[in-house]
């Protein structure tokens, strides 16, 4: 057995292990009906006491203002605040099968990697089923650029400033409550300067920063009975995006695959999750638009997305959440994925292999809305650790 692969072993038994006293433990309390005496039950409700402060919650809207700190290798230690209003448009729609808020949350965020950013998310739920949903977003920060490709030695890599503006959305009609239909849009400037090294040159394409604008078809069901943390359904997107040149820079289409499912296990407080995901792209890509395997939500065990980056990626992950205490939980997650130039024998060349867990700390119990923190590696001897707000998928 090679070296890598004992690493990648030895740190996932460490991090089962854990979690797997700590599930014995836990099974031990109760989910708060009994106190636990002492500090713990000090810190619980002070911790309570904190949330209820920032929390304001009416018969159809929530409104509650985070500050804001996360933490991943690209942007180091950030700090911001995010006020967060959610509605339900034409009231909560309480017996139905499951019910999907609406949601308005700007942020500010600065990071100790200089990175400054300020962003607009929103989500729409309309009684008449439509949904509109955005991310709009201005980021000046320094970055990293690897070789395209899914070569083992990433030891090399270009350091840049980048600034960009990005405008990105869909517009979906429901047939029903759990199919829709619509058009998703793609809308990005960006600004890179001060590179350092040679191996982001004028060959990479999208070097020198540019515009991107796309457009295209986009279909999804979603039958999951809650949005931020789901337990039961599934969700699958498909969506194709086309950039054409005369309204964008570069001239490619894309097309991604989503597909989700999740399955309560044994009790309410516990469930099993899987992703696969898919993204192909074809055409004169900027780098910048290219399929990766990496990040917070993408493939946790690689912590930069521009580490891994092709033509096509493709993945597979499952996790194991469970309740803890009070408003902690966990997971064990793992899963395997690769990128590639072609849909050849490529596909199974490197594969990556990836393991971790995580703990949850619940910011609103009703809406079930995590802080996480997860740590994984992968078989290569890459490794990921995020602090940051809602699930990975």
């Amino acid at each position: 057995m090679n070296t890598k692969k004992k690493y990648l072993i030895k740190h996932c038994a460490i991090l089962v292990t854990v979690l797997f006293f700590g599930k014995i433990k836990a099974q031990q309390d109760t989910v708060r009906t009994e106190k636990v005496p002492g500090l713990l039950e000090n810190v619980a409700d002070l911790a309570d006491w904190g949330m209820d402060l920032v929390t304001f919650e009416k018969e159809k809207y929530t409104f509650f203002f985070l500050p804001l700190m996360h933490y991943e290798e690209r942007t180091k230690l950030s700090f911001g605040v995010m006020p967060v209003w959610r509605f339900y448009i034409g009231g909560k729609q309480e017996g139905s099968a499951y019910y999907r808020p609406s949601n308005i949350a700007p942020s500010v965020v600065y990071s100790t990697s200089g990175m400054y950013e300020v962003e607009l998310l929103s989500e729409f739920y309309t009684p008449n089923n439509w949904r509109l949903k955005n991310r709009w977003v201005y980021q000046s920060m320094p970055d990293k650029f690897y070789h395209i490709g899914n070569e083992t030695d990433k030891s090399e890599y270009s350091e840049f400033d980048v600034k960009k503006l990005e405008f990105i959305g869909d517009v979906m009609k429901g047939l029903n409550q759990e199919l829709f239909v619509g058009l998703n849009y793609d809308v990005g400037f960006y600004e890179i300067t001060d590179v350092q090294s040679d191996i982001l040159n004028e060959d990479v394409l999208g070097y020198d920063g540019g515009t991107v604008a796309g457009f295209g078809p986009m279909v999804s069901y979603d039958s999951r009975n809650s949005v931020l943390f789901p337990d039961a359904g599934s969700f699958v997107s498909l969506s194709y995006t086309y950039y054409p040149e005369s309204i964008s820079e570069y001239n490619f289409s894309s097309f991604t695959l989503d597909a989700r499912n999740f399955l309560k296990l044994g009790n309410k407080q516990s469930v099993l999750a899987t992703q696969l995901y898919m993204k192909s792209a074809i055409g004169d890509v900027p780098f910048y638009r290219l399929p990766v395997l990496a990040g917070k939500r993408l493939f946790r065990g690689i912590s930069h997305p521009y580490k891994y980056m092709d033509k096509n990626s493709l993945y597979l992950q499952a996790a194991y959440r469970s309740h803890l205490w009070w408003r902690l939980g966990y997971e064990v997650f793992t899963g395997a994925g690769n990128v590639f130039q072609k849909w050849n024998s490529d596909v199974f060349s490197k594969v990556h292999l990836m393991g971790g867990a995580g703990l949850r700390f619940r910011i609103l119990e009703d809406e079930k809305l995590n802080f996480r923190f997860d740590y994984a590696v992968s078989s290569r001897g890459n490794s990921g650790f995020f602090f940051t707000l809602g699930e990975a998928f």
